[in-house]
């Protein structure tokens, strides 16, 4: 009897094992600052390097988590422009210490996992808010803090805009079924493709009309 039980613990134990490592938590809020729980740099971009007027907070290369009851969430704040017809403002995080620039841009695998979950609340007073995997070289370019675009910025994408409300709300992304490149899009990639050689996460905003966003995010984790 007690060899049975032993061999029951033992296989609970390992079961415990395989499930903890297949989730990958990119944020739990436990740690303030920029960096996120899997390593990776939270950042804000918007579209001046295409000649927009767009604002966003924390201001690009300035960011830090804001503080929320006892953890911390990343928040973003900002107003798109008027010039452009396509302005935009965004909030990303890394996937892993190096996969961002600097830091090497080295990919991380993502095709083992199934849906992307993230908890988020705020309000948009319009325009379109979606989350998107961007598809990038895995080098950096030099003097940017970026990689090219493979995709020519065509990339994986759902919107998300009728889930912010006043109250935290659970996303749950399938990243197969759920995830599709826009109907524009010249340079047609695989999702396999995209998710086996990911980088970061971003939530991007975009209006021609000056609309208005602030969300917090919190909670994110592949599974």
């Amino acid at each position: 009897m007690k060899r049975i039980i032993a061999t029951i613990i033992a296989v609970l134990g390992l079961s415990f094992i395989i499930c903890a490592a297949a989730k990958l938590v990119i944020e739990d809020g436990t740690t303030g600052k920029n960096q996120a729980t899997c390593g990776g740099w939270w950042y804000t971009y918007n579209d001046k390097e295409s000649g927009g007027n767009s604002e966003v907070w924390p201001e690009p290369q300035k960011f830090e988590k804001e503080k929320d009851g006892a953890n911390f969430v990343a928040r973003m704040k900002g107003k798109t422009g008027n010039k452009l017809g396509w302005d935009f403002i965004g909030m990303g995080v890394t996937l892993s210490e190096n996969s961002g620039c600097p830091g090497g841009a080295v990919s991380v695998d993502l095709s083992k996992y199934t849906t992307l979950s993230f908890k988020i609340k705020g309000e948009i007073s319009g325009g379109r808010f979606t989350v998107v995997i961007p598809h990038l070289e895995s080098k950096c370019e030099e003097g940017k803090y970026g990689s090219k675009t493979l995709t020519d910025w065509a990339d994986y994408e759902v919107g998300i805009s009728p889930k912010v409300t006043k109250d935290w709300t659970t996303v749950k992304i399938d990243l197969r079924k759920d995830l599709k490149q826009p109907k524009w899009a010249k340079k047609i990639v695989s999702i396999e493709e995209v998710l086996k050689n990911a980088h970061n996460i971003n939530w991007h905003f975009s209006s021609p009309d000056g609309d208005t966003i602030d969300i917090s995010i919190k909670d994110i984790e592949f599974n």
